[in-house]
């Protein structure tokens, strides 16, 4: 079930290119932000976001999810 704060989740990721930085600003783990974004991506069969070493940015599916 998607929930409303998976949501807040993706957008803050994707506006600060970081689970990191997102969940400082949402002031929760980063591995809350991790293991709920992959939950949903699991949920939808789509990634949302490419992960890397410096952080994150959305695949073009993720790129339509936001929109």
């Amino acid at each position: 079930m998607i929930e409303l704060r998976h949501l807040r989740y993706v957008v803050a990721a994707a506006e600060r290119g970081s689970f990191r930085r997102a969940a400082k600003a949402l002031e929760v783990h980063e591995s809350a932000i991790s293991r709920r974004i992959r939950d949903l991506e699991d949920e939808i069969g789509a990634a949302l976001f490419i992960r890397h070493h410096g952080g994150v940015h959305l695949t073009q599916a993720g790129q339509r999810f936001v929109i």
